[in-house]
């Protein structure tokens, strides 16, 4: 039986718990997650995905404010694990916290290393337009992502999928790997693979100025910006001063696209507001203007006006 200690923040860590609990070689030992910080409108704790799993199958939970401190060291030393799951924790493990297992610390990483090394591989996968992503299941190192692979899974992208279809593929990816892997510890612990640091990419925080439309980009671009920020920060620009979100885009290329008058509105219809960008247009379908709800293009025109020859930017 291995005893296990995950970590994490996100409901991926709570799926791989869940999974966990259904493994008969395993024994999860504590849970650790984030304190507690978000509140609802009257002022009461909301526990995060994490807490309520932990909590539902009376699982040791753990919220310290420094993992790495002196006192949860002997904390961590005293539950005597063999292995140390983390998944989505969004804290850096020292490198004596990463010496605690008795086996060794394991990472998922919602990517196929060492593409997409960093904090956001599921919106970059969209935004460089990849045909195909994965998970890895990683042994830890305390240098970002560097560590040996014992296990990857890959799949195709579907070109519909927006961040949140995306997303939920790579959760259900990440559930698959970790529980192959302790079908057969021994086997993947003995095969574990370099990475080739040579061909490594890297993929920073999104920030939320990362999500404003330049209608100079060409038109696949501007849609996967839409497509991979749609559930934060999404996708923004401004017409008439009057901040707009995009939630669903189109895109069309035009073949010896002259027009710079990038920004311009070049047709209106009930389906789409079509956007003149750098090698096309970029065809807004679904939108939210500032105070008001998420529309579709009909909806938001019954109550906006808009002409051909305007500018968004």
């Amino acid at each position: 039986m291995y005893k296990v200690i995950v970590a994490g923040s996100t409901d991926f860590t709570s799926d791989c718990i869940l999974q966990l609990l259904k493994c008969s070689n395993v024994n999860i030992v504590s849970v650790i997650a984030p304190i507690d910080t978000k509140k609802d409108r009257k002022g009461n704790i909301i526990e995060s995905e994490v807490s309520i799993v932990a909590k539902e199958n009376n699982l040791n939970i753990l919220k310290p404010e420094n993992i790495n401190s002196d006192d949860f060291y002997d904390t961590l030393v005293s539950l005597d694990a063999d292995f140390f799951i983390i998944v989505a924790y969004g804290r850096i493990l020292s490198k004596r916290t990463l010496s605690i297992p008795k086996i060794m610390p394991l990472n998922i990483h919602g990517s196929l290393l060492p593409i997409l090394r960093g904090a956001s591989p599921v919106e970059h996968a969209l935004l460089y337009n990849f045909k195909e992503t994965g998970t890895t299941l990683q042994k830890m190192d305390y240098k970002l992502d560097e560590g040996d692979i014992i296990l990857s899974h890959s799949f195709t992208i579907d070109p519909s999928w927006q961040f949140i279809e995306l997303y939920n593929e790579i959760k259900k990816s990440g559930v698959y790997i970790l529980s192959e892997f302790f079908n057969n510890v021994d086997y993947y612990i003995s095969n574990l693979k370099s990475q080739d640091h040579s061909i490594a990419t890297f993929c920073s925080k999104i920030k939320k100025e990362d999500g404003k439309l330049d209608f100079s980009k060409s038109a696949l671009e501007l849609h996967n910006m839409t497509r991979a920020f749609v559930r934060w920060p999404t996708a923004y620009c401004y017409y008439n001063n009057t901040f707009i979100k995009v939630f669903i885009s189109d895109y069309k290329v035009i073949d010896n696209n002259s027009s710079k008058d990038y920004g311009r509105i070049v047709d209106i219809n009930n389906d789409y507001i079509s956007i003149q960008v750098l090698d096309g247009f970029y065809m807004i379908k679904e939108l939210q203007r500032e105070g008001k709800k998420r529309q579709s293009v009909r909806e938001f025109l019954t109550g906006n006006r808009l002409c051909i020859g305007e500018y968004f930017n």
